[in-house]
């Protein structure tokens, strides 16, 4: 018999755009963590390109991007208790294109846009629906790079832990900015301070440990892993590892980071002809040091999620078509390929729902 608690949902954005395979969008999978079974519950149809869902904290609506250069757009939809199904609530218009990341709560809706490097907020309604832009933030610059950093690209939002303040990592200018969370207000983000990354680092991703004091950030374009101390709004640099060898000649682009739920250790992916995940050990300091590195069994690893149980990493392989899980050791933190997999056209987002918590 099946134990009943391995039981959970796992959601899935996607690019829509593929000429190898077609996706209707965001994917519903009943997923069990024990036997790695899984069943397609629900996708949706013509939503475009939802490459990145956030659920809402009460976990009864979930919000996408819409990466469609001018045209990008948000989506709201509820999520019904009794088969999961997703109902469309509401879509309001980016000013800004090419969303790739959102954060929400039960005020707003904050989305990072990567290809004009802005930052937009949208007030978001008991019913989920969505006001029009609230607030819009726009970065001018330009980076060391010039075919990554000809301007600025925003690449992700992410509230602190406390929820006083809001981050946004700049890939483009080499930035981590700093707003103070109004909450409420006609001025929800409040610029406050912004933290230099290396010149030519493409900053990506973010992750706070629970107290809300460090910071871990994974560089895109130098293959880097940053521990960061956060202060009162402050960021100042503790440590810099890579994720490559020293001596590296092929192609990489480092893509997402997690924290294990114990916050023992450290998960990045990198991409390209890396195509891997690297696993830090995590010290009583903060710092971190490097014990693992495997390849993902698949071509461009996006996001990831480590499941409820801590047991297993789904990692979304966007060029092969397919979330490829690992076991998770609870110990000494490695990783191991099951060889088992969810097919999925482009998968991009994968994330965790469990149902009445």
């Amino acid at each position: 018999m099946t134990n009943l608690s391995a039981q959970n949902t796992i959601i899935v954005g996607t690019y829509t755009n593929s000429e190898k395979c077609k996706s209707g969008g965001i994917y519903i999978f009943d997923f069990d963590e024990n036997t790695y079974k899984y069943d397609l519950k629900f996708h949706t149809e013509n939503v475009i390109n939802p490459s990145f869902v956030s659920l809402s904290p009460d976990k009864k609506f979930l919000f996408s991007v819409n990466e469609n250069g001018d045209k990008s757009t948000v989506s709201s939809f509820s999520i019904e208790e009794t088969d999961g199904k997703l109902i469309k609530k509401d879509e309001k218009k980016t000013q800004g294109e090419d969303p790739c990341f959102l954060i929400s709560d039960d005020q707003n809706i904050i989305t990072a846009n990567y290809s004009d490097g802005s930052i937009n907020v949208f007030k978001r309604y008991v019913d989920g629906k969505l006001s029009d832009v609230f607030q819009n933030i726009k970065f001018e610059g330009v980076g060391l790079n010039p075919k990554r950093q000809e301007k600025s690209h925003i690449h992700q939002v992410q509230f602190s832990p406390d929820h006083q303040y809001v981050l946004a990592t700049d890939l483009g200018l080499d930035k981590i900015y700093v707003f103070k969370y109004n909450k409420t207000g006609e001025e929800v983000l409040e610029k406050i301070g912004e933290f230099d990354a290396k010149k030519g680092s493409g900053p990506r991703h973010i992750t706070f440990d629970k107290t809300g004091k460090l910071i871990y950030l994974v560089q895109e374009l130098s293959g880097d892993l940053s521990v960061l101390s956060f202060n009162d709004g402050k960021i100042d640099l503790i440590q810099e590892e890579t994720l490559l060898s020293r001596k590296v000649r092929f192609n990489f682009r480092a893509a997402d980071i997690h924290l294990s739920n114990n916050e023992r250790f450290v998960y990045v992916t990198n991409r390209d002809d890396a195509d891997d995940i690297t696993v830090f050990i995590r010290k009583k300091d903060g710092t971190v040091k490097k014990i693992q590195q495997t390849k993902t069994i698949g071509r461009n690893p996006r996001n990831f999620s480590i499941s409820p149980n801590n047991k297993l990493v789904l990692i979304a392989n966007q060029d092969t078509n397919r979330i490829n899980i690992f076991t998770r050791d609870l110990k000494n933190g490695l990783l191991t390929a099951t060889g088992k997999s969810i097919p999925v056209c482009s998968p991009v987002n994968v994330i965790f729902y469990e149902k009445g918590k």
